[in-house]
């Protein structure tokens, strides 16, 4: 097993106790990494449809705000529909006639607003709800 880093720094003074306030916080760092390669690892080792998915994106949507609680607004809810619809930045300002800086505010807004971190997590609310 691996040594931490506080026993490594008693190592280096031999009969010699010292109290390394920042041996405590890499020790708590080094545990911490381990808890997320392991609970990584056993996601990835699970179900074989979400082991290719990314971890953020396979969290569940409960968080998320009820519809009553947004308050998109019109051309916000048309640029949501036509991201569930699959469609780009690029593709959203054509059809909307909107300039693309535009649509990527929009979109912001739009994740912001539902508290969403993808636009995949944003479509499902909208399929969710609707």
């Amino acid at each position: 097993m691996e040594a931490t880093a506080s026993d490594r720094i008693e190592a280096d003074q031999p009969g010699v106790r010292s109290i390394d306030p920042y041996a405590a916080i890499v020790d708590q760092l080094q545990h911490t990494v381990m808890q997320l390669v392991r609970a990584t690892l056993e996601h990835a080792r699970g179900d074989s449809a979400l082991a290719h998915t990314r971890p953020m994106d396979a969290l569940p949507m409960t968080a998320l705000p009820r519809p009553a609680a947004c308050a998109l607004s019109q051309r916000e809810r048309e640029v949501l529909q036509r991201i569930a619809a699959g469609d780009s930045n690029k593709m959203i300002a054509r059809a909307l006639s909107l300039s693309p800086h535009t649509v990527k505010r929009h979109v912001a807004n739009i994740l912001d607003k539902l508290g969403a971190r993808s636009r995949s997590q944003a479509a499902a609310w909208l399929q969710r709800t609707h």
